[in-house]
């Protein structure tokens, strides 16, 4: 189903065909003009297992080269998550079979591994995709300061603390029941990610640990892959006192597109669930706070119709137009705010 199809099964009675050609218009120009950057993609995994080529459309999973053009995205954030999160004696072993994976992207036409936020805006010029890395939990560390500083230099830009259960960081949203923030590791690393210019994420963290970081660092913090919990009180969504929170240190909170974290286990999940989740977050934090994180490649079933992969992505531009949201705030969303913060942190 292409995406004009897709588009008439989530549009009102209302709407006459030329509304909706107008919306459709209106939202390609958006896309064209603007540097699109989904923020948290699992897709790494699968090129690390080798079960699908990246540069080739597939039809499984959300994300590969072919539809990340077809969605107008110019830039992904591509993050490792530590599958043997029980046995963290190998972390940096397992960090480092990511990194080489990610580094075969490389040797994709088309795709430009990228540092910084000038390497992104380059590779948005001439035409490609830019891909940057990211860890989902400190594990990939194996409680060391100086593999940070290793994983650094080989181009990690982007560092979650924890997934949901504990580790040498902090408590993840998993273990928000016992109160714990971070540890003097975790305090440690945060510190030295600011030092490196690396991205803080706080998405899975416990709440604990999310005001921990954000009262100690002086650098934008994100959230790459989370919710409004006003919406859905989901352990792992963010309440309105922590997107203001994030507001204020110049980060993001990048909106997902995962079931669990915009209805819950059994509620339907719709293009509109979605825009609701962002709209929210707008009204809490500002404009210049919201961006998306996808988390497509990361969980399977129950996506938010017609949004069923990253191709779909001008859907979500058309129904906040809808909305009546102006051009210039859905491109902050798209990928302005992104691009802001890693500026300000990455250079």
């Amino acid at each position: 189903m292409d995406l004009k199809s897709a588009l008439n099964l989530s549009k009102k009675k209302e709407e006459t065909a030329e509304d909706q050609e107008l919306l459709m218009e209106r939202s390609q120009e958006i896309h064209a003009e603007s540097i699109v950057v989904d923020g948290h993609v699992g897709t790494l995994f699968d090129v690390l297992t080798k079960s699908r080529e990246f540069g080739e459309k597939s039809e499984k999973g959300h994300v590969d080269l072919p539809r990340l053009k077809d969605g107008g995205v110019r830039c992904v954030i591509m993050s490792a998550f530590p599958f043997d999160r029980a046995y963290p004696i190998r972390g940096v072993r397992a960090g480092l079979e990511y990194v080489d994976a990610f580094r075969t992207l490389a040797a994709v036409p088309g795709v430009v591994l990228a540092e910084s936020a000038s390497q992104v805006e380059a590779a948005a010029k001439e035409g490609n995709l830019a891909a940057l890395l990211s860890f989902e939990g400190g594990e990939f560390l194996d409680g060391s300061i100086e593999s940070l500083r290793m994983f650094h230099k080989l181009g990690l830009r982007l560092l979650g603390l924890t997934w949901n259960e504990r580790n040498a960081l902090a408590d993840g949203a998993a273990e928000s029941g016992t109160r714990g923030g971070l540890t003097r590791f975790g305090r440690q690393v945060v510190k030295e990610c600011g030092d490196l210019g690396m991205i803080v994420d706080v998405s899975h963290i416990s709440e604990a640990g999310f005001w921990d970081v954000v009262e100690m660092t002086e650098h934008p913090v994100v959230a790459s892959h989370s919710n409004c919990h006003k919406l859905c009180a989901h352990p792992r969504n963010l309440t309105d006192d922590q997107i203001r929170a994030v507001a204020d240190t110049g980060g993001v909170v990048a909106i997902s597109f995962n079931p669990d974290y915009l209805a819950g286990d059994e509620a339907e999940v719709t293009l509109s669930t979605v825009c609701d989740h962002i709209m929210h977050a707008v009204e809490v934090g500002g404009e210049g706070t919201v961006a998306i994180g996808s988390d497509f490649d990361s969980f399977r079933g129950r996506e938010p119709e017609p949004l069923t992969s990253i191709d779909r992505l001008p859907l979500l531009t058309q129904e906040l137009l809808r909305r009546g949201m102006p051009g210039k705030t859905i491109a902050s969303i798209l990928g302005g705010n992104w691009l802001r913060v890693m500026r300000a942190v990455l250079g």
